[in-house]
Order: C-alpha cells, then structure tokens, then sequence
C-alpha cells in the first residue's frame, strides 16, 4: 500500500534484474534455425530492486470533462495547468520543470512521446499530448520537428485524431497501417530472445528520438489487469501477440531491455477518461478527470491499480478488484529492479 501525501486540501478520490540477464545473454535458434544475436545495445547493467517509496502526483479536475448533448467531452483548455501543477510538483515544487525531469536534454534533443491508440474508443486523449508538445517547444525549446507522436500505426493515429496541426509536432507510426508496413518500421532483432521470443523494437524509439515520454491511457486488460506505464511498451515491439501468455514474466523483461527502460524517463498517464470495467478493446466506463505523473514506472502502476479498484469499487453497481493473478508482474518487475511497489502520492485538486 503506498502511503499518502495531500496537498491543498483533502483530495477528492472518490470522484525483471537476474531473469532478464539471462534472457538477453542466451540466444536460442529461431524456427528458421537463426540465431538473433545480442548487441551491446542490450547489454545493461542489472538493476537492483527498489524498495523506498517513490513519487506519484495526481491532478484532479472535475470540469477537464464535460457530459455534453453529444458525449463526454474533454476540455483542452483544462489540460496545460493540471500538466503544469503535476510537472512541477513531481520536480519537487520547480516552476522550470523539463531540467529537472528529463535532464541534458534540451533545444537539440529528439523527443518522442510515446500513445495509446490501439483502443479507438479510449485512446490517449489529443489534448494531454498537445499540450506535452507545447510545453517542451515553450519552456525546454524543442522544435516541433524534434518531437515524435507515435505509436504502432499511422491509421490508427489518424482515427484518434492524432495529426501534426492537432498536437502541434510531428505525428508518425512505425507502419501506416496493418496491409502497410511503410515507415520507420522494426530493426534487427538485437535484444536476441526474451521469454520466449525475439522481438523487434521500432525505430523512433532506437534511432530516431532520443528521450521517450510514455503517455498511456489508464484502462482495464484481461491479460495484465491494467494498461499503464509498463504495459504501453507493447506497442514498441512488433510482436505484442507473442507476450500475452507469459506476460507476468514477459512484461518485466521486455520493459528492462536497456534500449526501452534507458529510453524511457517520465510516464505521464491520460486519466481523463478511463475504461476500468472490461478490456482493452472496451469504450470508456469512467470519467477520471486526471492526470498522473511519475518518474518511476512501477509506482506509478502501482498507483493505477490502487485507483483502479477504488473507482471500480466505487461504481454504482460495484466491480471486483483487478485479479491478482493478472498482476504477478509486478512483483517480478520490482525484481528486476525497474520501480518500486510503493509511491508517496502527492493529489492536487484544481
């Protein structure tokens, strides 16, 4: 359980280091009888677990939602104070927050923030990414050629309403579409096998950005009881499909592969609009109105889960929690030293 800290007021709630190492140093024949071999590139040092609390912050903002004649309607002009409040309080109070979250980078650094849209009924929302692009273009100096919106395919950036005039920056998929496989794409298979398989990683996150942001969207899985920070990394790979039988020992691995872990440095959840109640491929169930920013990954999973049974258990006809036989990963992923499974919470009402 993490523990707790409160700003303001009473926040309003209600509303993988020695399995991994042997997964990237063994290299097993494929069907074809090749032998994918490991390059330096994967060759990290193991990470020890992390057992002190790590920092969580939580905006809340009841009127970023509005129910409205036609739907739920999130309302971009709420969107860049509660980044800005929850930027600023996980940079330990910083008005210039970008140095002290992403440091180094700066005017010439390539950035890529990392979606969900793999659910068009619950993508990560365009206003939460705009206004990511628009505050390192005004406050670090990046280029809006310099940061990547991206994900698995461009089609289904397209149909979330992700373009390069909606967030202000470059939108771009590994492929353009399932029959189309033009675009960055996938490079060699340079982390070898891991559990079970050699997966390909694409190519904004290797070559053609520098710094990652992962920017989920908070919803409920049948296979890892949720989507958040570590589990959006399945859209990295070209072989999500292969990782979801094994996925409590899979997921920590894939995640602690240098190349994905080194990459990524801040998780910034959309937990505007949530889909706690079903699966992955379900609409939105929730209106969360928040946002969640965290430096460590497991934390801040940690988090979500924890909000994911309190609203589920908050519903009007009530919801079981998440079963704990789909979270196993997480203790694994405190193994292989990628987070802690404890946070200091710090919630901001606006």
């Amino acid at each position: 359980m993490g523990s707790r800290q409160h700003t303001r007021r009473q926040f309003l709630a209600g509303a993988a280091t020695a399995a991994a190492g042997a997964s990237l140093a063994r290299c097993f024949p494929d069907v074809g009888g090749h032998w994918p071999e490991v390059t330096d590139a994967c060759r990290g040092e193991a990470l020890a677990p992390v057992t002190a609390p790590a920092p969580v912050v939580e905006v809340w903002r009841p009127d970023s939602v509005l129910t409205t004649p036609t739907g739920l309607e999130i309302q971009a002009a709420s969107v860049p104070p509660m980044l800005d409040a929850a930027l600023s309080a996980l940079a330990g109070g910083a008005a210039d927050y970008w140095p002290v979250l992403l440091p180094g980078a700066g005017a010439a650094t390539r950035i890529g923030i990392k979606v969900n849209v793999l659910n068009g009924s619950c993508p990560t929302s365009v206003a939460v990414v705009k206004a990511i692009a628009d505050s390192l273009k005004a406050r670090l100096g990046v280029p809006a050629e310099q940061i990547l919106v991206w994900d698995r395919r461009v089609d289904e950036l397209w149909r979330a309403g992700f373009t390069d005039g909606a967030v202000g920056a470059k939108v771009i998929g590994t492929w353009q579409s399932s029959t189309d496989s033009t675009g960055p794409g996938y490079g060699d298979a340079i982390c070898g096998v891991v559990a079970g398989a050699a997966p390909r990683l694409s190519r904004i996150l290797t070559e053609l950005t520098d710094v990652t942001i992962n920017v989920p969207v908070v919803k409920a899985h049948g296979e890892s009881g949720i989507t958040a920070a570590l589990k959006n990394t399945y859209g990295v790979i070209h072989n999500p499909g292969d990782y979801h039988r094994n996925l409590n020992q899979a997921l920590p691995a894939l995640y602690a592969l240098p190349p994905i872990r080194d990459h990524i440095r801040l998780t910034i959840a959309d937990g505007l609009l949530m889909s706690i109640t079903g699966g992955t491929s379900d609409p939105v169930d929730t209106i969360g109105a928040r946002l969640l920013a965290a430096s460590d990954p497991l934390a801040h999973d940690r988090y979500v889960l924890d909000l994911v049974n309190e609203l589920r258990a908050s519903q009007e006809v009530p919801v079981g929690p998440v079963s704990p036989a789909l979270t196993g990963w997480f203790d694994e992923a405190q193994r292989l030293g990628l987070g802690s499974l404890s946070y200091q919470l710090t919630q901001i009402s606006q």
